[in-house]
């Protein structure tokens, strides 16, 4: 295990001697303030399927470039890095797409069917086809507010009907974006990490001709942990097309997946579980990794540091607090994309599960909830 010191950040006061200024003159000056420079120290890969395919593709290159090693073994281990990152991808691409086919379109398909009765009976039929196929969806002319929405008509529907109605995850519109903005933070940290991943090995990282100085001890012991210090043009090609863009899009795709899937999830509790089971998708490099890689492997994976994605950092506003912008992106992609409701109107989101809602649900089934969840 490496020395804490030696991974920690450096502080560095700017002198005010380079401006020809001396000691006293600088102490003498209360309203002076020495201004300070972090340097970030290497940065630790992470223990996972894309973690290991980066290390695998700079050291067993390396080896090959400096002639050590078998070269057998080298090609070996690429290949079975690269095997198991295209299964985990494949596992990946296959899962969201079978629970767009048959969990998240069930679900769609069903709550179309529940809000388009709700619709139906609280208007007394005075609505609009919006759509005809693949399901009938009606929408009431005039909204909540309208003069043909009738309060009483709730009681018209069956006790199915009404609670088909009143679990639309819309009709609690707070607690809803607070779950999806939740399931956001969770994609976000994946794309956070992608993008620092990028600007660490392909920005930051020196280029070079060949292979042969990619890596350099970082402890000063032979055989010990080294540092990504330089990469080919063609390594960091490979490593943007087969590991930072599969792994970014896939991240996208599952954001909009579970966002589609949790927003027809009819039932209140279900809404946690399915939250709980998109995240196990994202967390299939953590466990293949941890099942099928090789100790060997994992040791000089934990040896193997890239450089920080901002080598030196000024101190700054932007330094303390700029990452809580990746939180502001969340809720900003949750309003939008569930859309929002204001006193008397109301803006529909990009989801298209509920296309044309009139977020006219929740005042009707408050007096519902309160007796369904009552304790």
């Amino acid at each position: 295990m490496r020395d804490f010191d030696s991974r920690s950040a450096k502080i560095e006061a700017s002198s005010h001697a380079d401006n020809g200024e001396t000691d006293s003159e600088t102490n003498g000056n209360d309203d002076d303030f020495e201004a300070l420079e972090c340097e970030w120290p290497n940065v630790e890969l992470e223990e996972d399927i894309f973690g290991l395919s980066i290390c695998s593709l700079t050291r067993d290159f390396w080896l090959l470039a400096t002639k050590k090693g078998d070269p057998v073994n080298r090609y070996s281990r690429v290949l079975t890095s690269f095997t198991l990152l295209f299964g985990c991808l494949a596992i990946q691409i296959f899962l969201l797409s079978q629970v767009k086919r048959f969990v998240s379109a069930k679900a769609v398909h069903d709550v179309r069917i529940a809000y388009d009765r709700f619709e139906h009976v609280m208007y007394d039929g005075h609505t609009t086809v919006f759509a005809e196929t693949p399901t009938l969806e009606r929408r009431g002319i005039g909204g909540e507010l309208g003069q043909f929405f009738n309060k009483t008509r709730f009681h018209d529907l069956t006790d199915e009907e009404q609670a088909s109605a009143c679990r639309i995850p819309l009709s609690q519109p707070m607690f809803f974006w607070t779950v999806l903005f939740v399931w956001s933070l969770v994609c976000m940290r994946e794309i956070r990490v992608t993008k620092e991943l990028f600007l660490s090995l392909v920005k930051n990282t020196e280029t070079c001709p060949s292979m042969v100085n990619a890596l350099e001890d970082e402890d000063g012991v032979e055989g010990g942990a080294f540092v990504i210090a330089r990469l080919t043009i063609g390594m960091k090609v490979i490593l943007t097309m087969l590991v930072l863009l599969p792994r970014f899009g896939i991240t996208c795709y599952l954001l909009w997946v579970g966002c589609r899937w949790l927003l027809a999830t009819n039932n209140f509790a279900d809404l946690i579980l399915n939250s709980v089971a998109l995240e196990f998708i994202l967390c299939l490099k953590d466990v293949l990794y941890l099942a099928m890689v090789p100790r060997r492997s994992q040791l000089d994976l934990a040896d193997t540091t890239i450089k920080p994605p901002q080598p030196k950092e000024p101190e700054s506003l932007a330094a303390f607090t700029g990452t809580v912008s990746w939180g502001l992106v969340a809720a900003a992609w949750v309003t939008c994309y569930m859309g929002f409701r204001g006193f008397g109107w109301h803006v529909n989101g990009w989801q298209q599960v509920l296309r044309e809602y009139q977020w006219d649900v929740h005042n009707v089934c408050t007096q519902w909830v309160l007796e369904r969840y009552a304790v």
